[in-house]
């Protein structure tokens, strides 16, 4: 018996147990023999991968895996060193692990390079230097404290109880850029909807203004952060990390029946705002905490606290309430590393398991290469299944090129 993927299941091949999808619908019984018409519905019915008897597999797969098998092998080498905070023998990480070399064998294949992290650093001036403390980090910032105006409208009019959503549009719409981005994002396959969305009002209508609202804030925030100096860290990179953690978080969320997805998303994307108030206020000191991280193989955030006396989650968060972000993105940016904080709240608990995914099956080379250590308490406190692991993958990778053009205007 062997699990084989969807691309991989041929004709004749034989189930070795019953075939569910991701959902648990029934689909085929074990002992079935697959035909033309089962390859052609199961990827529409969802099912990834199906248990095959083995002495079923045949000499067109066989010679197929072995074309593969040097890929695989890559792929092997490039994410166990990645891997190693985490135990790859355990659920659900033994499950990620599989599934993200899937994935990166067949990037290998296509000519994926990945980008190696440099040894070298830019040169620290920072010793001796004394971390400044939490509050002074964001004292007399404007650039870094203030949202644009038409957030902080938008903010006020959410908050009065007389207001209407054409006033929110309105608010909206004033600022062209945003209003284009918007609306971008709302006919992408971010959504799906049938019709075509032209106007902010519109959105509002589908949507609802908290929603709308929420999406907003995440534009606004990549639009004030994208052009900050890369010496340490590459903007593009850490940006579609983010998309990626934020689409992985909004998947999750959906399985589990969550509502408002659209927090999830944006929780998700600005979950490591924190990192950018620390590059920009402590440039050098952050060189020495990067280095410091890599030599030891530690996680960034660990790294941060034994040099800087706080972390990225920490300052993102008293970066969210001084930006008046509701309570679920607050828990989002400060717990993704520690959910205990928010008490394992549903909110933090998705988020860290996201960041956990977008780091393993994302191109993006970050400051360190371990990937966190995802942590089983916060996968059981919200009963996710490791059956949805390879669907979430799937979705994520199949709407990331269109959000990423959707902020940045770009894919490649």
């Amino acid at each position: 018996m062997a699990l084989i993927y969807i691309d991989d299941l041929t004709v004749g091949m034989v189930l070795a147990e019953d075939l569910f999808t991701p959902k648990g619908r029934f689909v085929l019984a074990a002992g079935a023999t697959l035909q033309q018409d089962h390859l052609k519905i199961l990827k529409s019915w969802g099912v990834i991968e199906a248990s095959i008897d083995e002495s079923t597999m045949g000499e067109g797969y066989n010679d197929n895996q072995e074309l593969l098998a040097q890929f695989i092998d890559r792929a092997h080498a490039y994410l166990g060193p990645r891997f190693m905070l985490n135990n790859m023998e355990e659920e659900p990480v033994a499950t990620l692990y599989r599934h993200a070399v899937h994935y990166f064998s067949l990037q290998f294949q296509k000519g994926f390079d990945p980008e190696i992290l440099s040894e070298q650093l830019p040169e620290a001036s920072g010793e001796g230097q004394i971390p400044l403390k939490i509050p002074h980090l964001l004292k007399d910032d404007v650039d870094i404290v203030s949202l644009p105006t038409v957030y902080s409208h938008i903010v006020d009019l959410l908050d009065r109880p007389d207001s209407s959503s054409q006033q929110i549009a309105k608010a909206i719409s004033k600022d062209a850029s945003l209003t284009i981005r918007l609306l971008r994002l709302v006919n992408s396959p971010f959504y799906g909807f049938s019709g075509k969305i032209d106007s902010v009002s519109r959105a509002v209508s589908l949507l609802g203004t908290n929603e709308l609202s929420t999406l907003t804030l995440g534009i606004l925030v990549v639009r004030q952060f994208q052009n900050l100096p890369a010496s340490l860290l590459n903007m593009d990179s850490f940006w579609r990390h983010s998309i990626r953690c934020g689409l992985f978080s909004k998947v999750l969320a959906g399985y589990l029946g969550e509502k408002e997805v659209e927090k999830y998303f944006i929780g998700g994307l600005l979950h490591d705002v924190g990192r950018l108030v620390l590059l920009g206020k402590m440039p050098a000191l952050y060189s020495d905490t990067v280095a410091r991280a890599r030599q030891g193989h530690l996680q960034m955030y660990r790294a941060e606290q034994d040099s800087l006396n706080t972390d990225h989650s920490i300052v993102g968060k008293l970066l969210a309430e001084k930006w008046r972000l509701p309570p679920a993105l607050i828990r989002m940016i400060g717990s993704h590393h520690s959910p205990r904080l928010a008490r394992y709240s549903i909110e933090a608990c998705i988020c860290h398991i996201a960041d956990v995914f977008a780091h393993a099956c994302g191109h993006e080379a970050m400051l360190v290469n371990e990937i966190p250590e995802l942590q089983r308490s916060a996968w059981d406190e919200i009963g996710l299944q490791e059956e949805l692991i390879a669907p979430t993958i799937q979705q994520v990778n199949a709407e990331f090129k269109d959000v990423v053009h959707v902020f940045f205007g770009h894919t490649d």
